[in-house]
């Protein structure tokens, strides 16, 4: 889950600094980029407890 705070941080940062007025476009791109990576992060993190689990049952 330590991955996945750090992906939604960067996304946090990457959205803070992106301004379409100013910017290019692929700054948003990038906050995109970390909060899937979040996701997936959170999600495998998810199924390895689950798995965890039923192996110690």
């Amino acid at each position: 889950m330590d991955t996945a705070c750090r992906a939604v941080a960067q996304a946090g940062t990457m959205a803070a600094t992106a301004s379409l007025d100013s910017e290019q476009p692929w700054p948003l791109l990038l906050v995109a980029g970390w909060l899937t990576t979040a996701t997936d992060c959170a999600l495998t993190a998810g199924l390895l407890a689950d798995w965890e689990a039923e192996l110690a049952a």
